[in-house]
This record gives C-alpha cells, structure tokens and sequence, in this order.
C-alpha cells in the first residue's frame, strides 16, 4: 500500500516516476498510481481540439473587432464606434474578470473553515486516504464551505485547495466523501485544474457584468468538451480511491439530486450486473431522463470498473494480489477517433475563415457577436406592488483581506469571515437565489446579531421572497443599529415609509 505521510511528497515541483510495466512481477512498494493508469484515452486528443477550437474562436472575435474599426463595411461612423466599443469591452472583461480571481479566492477562504485533525476530522481523515490510494503528492488545502447545497471544486490560483460544501460533507458517507475528494485531487494531480480556474471560475461565479464576460464565454464554448473527458478521468481515479464504481455514483446521485430537486436514485441494482448486460439499458434511460451528462459519467464509470484495466489498478496500490501487472485496452477507446475528429474538423474549417477575415480585416458583426441580455434595473422609488429586491442598493465592497497562511481553522465569528458571508449572500440575493441568501444571513445573525448590513440584506431578501411583513422587521432592526444620516438607515427609513411600516 502507497503511503500517503511521505514527506518529501508536495504539490509544487513533484514530478511522478515512470512505471514500467512489462508482463513481468514487479515489487509493489516501488510502484505508484500514475495519471496515465486512468487517464480517459480521449482526454489529451479532446484537449489539444478544444484548446485549437478556442483560440479560434477568440481570434475569429478579434479580426471581427478589428474589422469593423479598419474596413468599416458599412456607415463609417457607426462601424467605428461599434467596433471601438466592442474591443473596449472584449478586453476590458478579459482584464477585469482575471483580475477578480485573486480576491474572489481570499474571500472564499476567509468565509471558510480549513479541515484538519481537529476542525472536521472526517474530511481531513478522508482527503488522506483519497491522496494516499492516487498517489497524489501531498494533501492541498480542503476548507469547508458554510452552504446547505451538495458541491465540491478545487480552485489552482496562488496555490492548490479544495472547496467542499458543509451540506456535502454532512450529507455523504466515508466512502462517497473520500470519491469526492479523490475525484477533486485527481483534477489537480492531472493539471486540470488550472484552466478550469482560469476560463470557467470567472463565469460560474460572476466575477464580471454578463456582457464582458464573453471571452471567457467563448474560451468554455469550446473547452467544455475537454472539460467533460477530464471529469471522466477523475471519476476514475474517484473509483479507484472508493475501491469500486458505485461510491462514486452514490456521490454523483446525491449531487444531481440536489440540483434537480428529485430523489436520490437506488443504483446498487444496476451495479450487480455488468455494464453490457439489459439491466443498464434501464440505467441509462432512467438517468438520461433526470441528467443526461450524469447518467453518462456514471455508464462509463460502470464500464471502466468492470475492466482489466481498472483491476490493473487496483493491483497496483494493492487491493489485489495479481500474478502480474501487464497493460489491458481501455474500455473507452473504441469509435473514440470518430468524436475527436468531429472536433478537430469544427477548428479546421474555422481557421481558414480566420484567415480570410485577418486578411480582408473585414465581416460582419453578426458572425459573433450574438445579442446579449442586458440585466434589468429598477426605477428609483418603485411602489410597494412593484417591489423589485434588484433594486436594493448596494453596499461599497471593503478590500478583501489576506487570510494569511490559512495553517488552522478559520474563525467564524471573525471580521474576515462575517465579511466573506455578506459576500457570498450578496452573490446569491443578486443571482435571486433568495432561500440560499436567507439561510446564509440568517446563519451569520445566529453568529452577530448586531450585523446592520446582514438585517438590511435580508430585508430585501424577504422583498424577493414576498414576505413584507419579515422585511419590515429587518429594515426596523437596520434603522436601530444605524445612526440618522447614515446611508443604509436612510434606505431602511425609506424602504419602511414605501412598505407602511414606520412613520
């Protein structure tokens, strides 16, 4: 069995050994799991089509710009302001969305408890054994999220950490809770987790208005088909670490459900038999209904531990004692050629129309630039039937703290985490998720009671659950814990004349 306590094992400048395999006994204890031993035969093939699609795409979108600015195909004027105004934008949110990277992390972090031997003792214990059975070099970071929704992710910025929510950790069992951590460690171990950062982490968390977040938005246009191969990788390396393929789909059920609102799905039944037999016909109808890209992961997964190849695997951190270790096809690699070239060829007739355009440095603006949506704003004052909790005002962000070495637990009672948690409900009020901002303000006041901004967010956070009779109560309570002249209790003050509810 590896050990996973050596200590000269760490994330930066590891480089794995090779093992060479060639039908013959070798000893175990110098062998280790590699990332080609599960590696998606398709992944490297997907990566380099989707990297070649992407830069395309972003090319494509700058002759378009520059087009119209030089060639100006129709009335000049117009052309040039149109183009100068979009390559403004193009750039302005490639800057401005990479720029809030780095705060976004901290305030994550801050808002968040660092799991170790004695803060959740469970996940630090099941993060070991997941690191331990991938040979992954070394344990990163993995702080616990304070939110009810099932998620986990890893973020590779300043340096490697896992986020994984407190309703995950709550809700899963040892098993699927050291899949999960494998599967978000074996990202990192397989270089995912950097792109993932860069193109993906700025739209799925806003760190941008939504119209200049289009490169990034055309980066994961085109690499969310790598995406989806790596997360089959990391299933595979989460099966391995669970010893077998259902943990790991008891993980994902609970997820999808989560999501969906649904019922966790019984999958034990289908996993009594093998992948190829009727019974997972009834499997892959039955998730492609709920999820279609769940129900995917977990058939392949079904696949892959029904292999030589995975048995291979487990020889080789040593749940099985096999005669010997020889290399097996991989249960995925057949008709793969067929999908990768759909994808090289989706680059291919791209580039020459790039080319054309960077010569002719003219196209229309269509091409790419589809209509954006533009976020509605309220009317200042609105009545109270039209109450739009859109139109809250915002308080002035303060600067995000350094958190510093982060080497224990977080405190949540802090000034760093109470700031975090207005963060974090602020994100969900402004995306209307209005239950997941309720729980997470009401969760700090049971902390704080005297937190004015927290009664004030939650105040607008009834407005948009239409309960005005709770929002009353919260905008009171603003008024009471501000001073006159203050900004926030003059909105109170307002807000309560709009609502009936003070004088």
């Amino acid at each position: 069995m590896y050990d996973s306590h050596l200590s000269e094992r760490t994330w930066t400048g590891f480089c794995s050994p090779s093992i060479a395999i060639h039908g013959r006994m070798e000893r175990r204890d110098q062998m280790r799991l590699s990332v080609r031993d599960y590696r998606h035969p398709g992944e490297t093939l997907t990566l380099i089509a989707s990297v070649w699609l992407a830069i395309t795409l972003l090319l494509l979108a700058e002759v378009v710009m520059l087009g119209l600015i030089i060639v100006r195909p129709f009335f000049a004027p117009l052309s040039l302001l149109l183009g100068v105004a979009l390559f403004i934008i193009f750039h302005a949110g490639l800057a401005l969305g990479l720029s809030r990277i780095g705060p976004h992390v901290r305030g994550l972090r801050a808002a968040s408890r660092r799991a170790g031997p004695t803060g959740h003792p469970d996940v630090h214990e099941a993060a070991e054994k997941a690191a331990g059975r991938i040979a992954a070099p070394g344990t990163p970071p993995v702080y616990i999220v304070p939110v009810h929704e099932l998620d986990s992710f890893t973020i590779s910025w300043d340096r490697p950490e896992i986020f994984i929510s407190q309703g995950l950790a709550e809700s899963l069992g040892p098993l699927e809770l050291r899949a999960a951590l494998a599967h978000e460690l074996a990202h990192l171990k397989g270089h995912h987790a950097r792109l993932l950062t860069l193109v993906r982490l700025p739209l799925s968390a806003e760190l941008a208005p939504g119209i200049l977040l289009v490169p990034f938005a055309l980066a994961w246009l085109a690499l969310r088909w790598w995406a989806s191969v790596a997360e089959l990788s990391a299933d595979r390396a989460a099966a391995i670490a669970a010893g077998g393929a259902e943990p790991v789909a008891r993980w994902l059920s609970a997820v999808m459900s989560d999501q969906t609102g649904g019922e966790r799905l019984t999958l034990h039944r289908y996993f009594t038999h093998a992948p190829d037999e009727p019974a997972w016909e009834l499997a892959r109808e039955q998730l492609h209904e709920i999820d279609a890209r769940v129900g995917r992961r977990v058939v392949e997964l079904a696949r892959f531990a029904a292999s030589r190849k995975f048995a291979n695997c487990l020889g080789i951190i040593g749940d099985l004692r096999l005669p010997a270790i020889e290399d097996h096809p991989d249960p995925s690699a057949g008709g793969l050629m067929a999908h990768v070239t759909i994808g090289m060829l989706a680059g291919l007739w791209l580039t020459p129309i790039t080319i054309a355009l960077t010569v002719a440095l003219g196209a229309p603006q269509s091409a790419a630039f589809p209509p954006v949506a533009v976020d509605y704003v309220a009317e200042e004052a609105p009545p109270v039937s039209d109450f739009d909790p859109q139109a809250a005002p915002v308080p002035a962000e303060s600067a995000p703290t350094d958190p510093g070495s982060s080497s224990g637990p977080v405190s949540l009672s802090g000034a760093d985490a109470i700031e975090g948690m207005l963060e974090m409900a602020r994100i969900h009020k402004d995306r209307g998720e209005y239950a997941l901002a309720r729980r997470m303000l009401e969760d700090l006041l049971n902390l704080d009671p005297t937190v004015a901004e927290a009664h004030f967010l939650l105040a607008w956070t009834w407005i948009g659950l239409g309960e005005q009779a709770n929002a009353v109560q919260e905008f009171t309570a603003t008024a009471n814990l501000t001073e006159p002249g203050d900004e926030m209790h003059e909105e109170a003050v307002a807000a309560l004349k709009r609502l009936g509810g003070g004088g």
